[in-house]
């Protein structure tokens, strides 16, 4: 006991120096939370189409800051089209790093990339005024009740990174995610190559991601379309109960994948990126289906969602819990399930 004792204090310890390389404050786990609820009930309250297009900039740039770690010129300079690649989850900082996020983050980034009220700023949609960001980031901050400062875009940069440390990923890679290159960290980063990294961090986000779900919808049939664009393809599966999955696939992936029309492929949906709505309710997403809720796990702040589509074919969802009461989803609910063919990763065989 004593040495476990030990061990724990070490492991404390460990964890206060890591977190002393923050440069500066960062809000906890519980606060955060308050602060993610605050930005869906803002957005939500929008009362017209000016104001939702507004909100749902602001709440983009948010999430990039708040899942991605990116510094404000950063997530104000990204480009939506180019730099957001959807099937790895992951955000590409040009000339600078890649870095990967959570799926159910990837999924909020994507719905609102296509939600209409934003369609015709493709390509530019974070690309706002900062003092206008940083204002409205303090606003927010306010409705919860926080110290305004706390709530802006430098303090949930440095929380995103106190939230890896706290979850056991070692300071150097939390460096590497952060982009953070002064001459006394540079010292810490040797320690690991970028693969090492990466595949750290992966493994962290999966675990995190998948925490309360098996994550991955599956559905085997062949290709009966393609459709060429000059950077994207539109694939049509046709699955073997007649189901039709559409997946947007990237000029590359086409060519190293060797995709054609008759081939056997699997296409897969992980379940963040499945959206559920009332039964009947229209979207501009793909891929709408019909279906009939199994069962609803829920956790503390989201819940798993077991379906059946019509065809038979089983599927799972992974929601906000309020957004599951708010729909009132439940065992025997009929829904609308669609997602998105960005987020179609299609395998061969």
């Amino acid at each position: 006991m004593a040495g476990e004792g030990a061990f724990a204090l070490r492991s404390r310890l460990r964890l206060c120096v890591s977190l002393s390389l923050l440069p500066m404050k960062y809000l906890d786990a519980e606060t955060l939370t308050l602060l993610d609820r605050t930005w869906n009930d803002w957005l939500a309250r929008a009362r017209t189409l000016k104001q939702r297009r507004i909100r749902l900039r602001l709440y983009f740039v948010y999430l990039l800051i708040r899942h991605g770690g990116l510094r404000l010129g950063e997530a104000l300079a990204l480009d939506d089209k180019r730099d957001l690649l959807y099937s790895a989850s992951t955000i590409r900082v040009p000339n600078d790093r890649d870095i990967q996020i959570q799926d159910q983050a990837m999924a909020s980034l994507l719905r609102i990339v296509e939600d209409p009220a934003v369609s015709e700023l493709a390509g530019s949609l974070s690309h706002v005024d900062p003092g206008y960001v940083r204002k409205n980031f303090y606003l927010v901050a306010g409705m919860c009740g926080i110290e305004k400062a706390l709530g802006g875009p430098r303090v949930l940069r440095h929380s995103r990174g106190a939230e890896l440390l706290n979850n056991g990923i070692p300071v150097s890679i939390v460096q590497k995610f952060l982009g953070l290159q002064s001459p006394a960290q540079a010292v810490q980063l040797k320690d690991f190559q970028d693969s090492e990294a990466r595949q750290i961090l992966h493994a962290h986000l999966r675990r995190e991601t998948l925490r309360h779900s098996s994550a991955r919808n599956a559905f085997a049939g062949s290709i009966t379309s393609i459709r060429e664009g000059s950077t994207m393809s539109l694939v049509v599966v046709t699955s073997l109960s007649g189901l039709e999955i559409r997946a947007a696939v990237s000029v590359e992936s086409m060519r190293s994948l060797s995709l054609r029309k008759g081939q056997t492929v699997t296409a897969t949906v992980k379940a963040p990126w499945v959206v559920l709505s009332s039964e009947g309710t229209s979207t501009s997403l793909a891929n709408n289906y019909a279906g009939t809720v199994l069962f609803v796990r829920e956790g503390e702040l989201e819940a798993s969602v077991r379906l059946k589509l019509d065809d038979g074919t089983g599927m799972a969802a992974l929601m906000d819990l309020d957004a599951v009461h708010r729909l009132a989803i439940a065992e025997g609910t009929r829904c609308s399930v669609s997602f998105s063919a960005m987020a179609v990763a299609l395998l061969p065989g």
